[in-house]
């Protein structure tokens, strides 16, 4: 995926909608979806790309979904921004992701995640 800012945007909202309604049991892509009011496709490339960094992690099946790998501790929004996109090494952006780094999603879970 490329570096663009809606895709940065949906996928902390999609992080920050697994914590909020994560319980230990699956978060489906539907649930993420209507709580979003994303499609299911759009979700589904961003939980793909949040699993491959181990951020969630999936369950398929009847009752499956996707589970958050480390529901206990925080998961920053530059983690987030580092498994959807493609950041150069060296890039310009780094000043902004070691800013990043210690901005967590629950931070903004607090706040409305809804549809702006």
């Amino acid at each position: 995926m490329e570096f663009g800012m809606k895709r940065i945007i949906a996928s902390v909202r999609v992080v920050a909608v697994m914590k909020k309604l994560y319980t230990g049991a699956p978060v489906t892509v539907a649930t993420i979806s209507s709580e979003l009011k994303l499609s299911p496709s759009y979700v589904e490339q961003i939980v793909s790309k949040l699993g491959k960094a181990k951020i969630v992690r999936g369950q398929k099946g009847p009752g499956g979904g996707y589970h958050l790998c480390k529901p206990e501790s925080e998961t920053s929004v530059a983690e987030v921004i580092r498994a959807v996109t493609i950041i150069p090494h060296s890039s310009i952006f780094d000043p902004v992701l070691v800013a990043l780094d210690s901005v967590l999603v629950s931070q903004l879970s607090d706040a409305k995640i809804s549809t702006p």
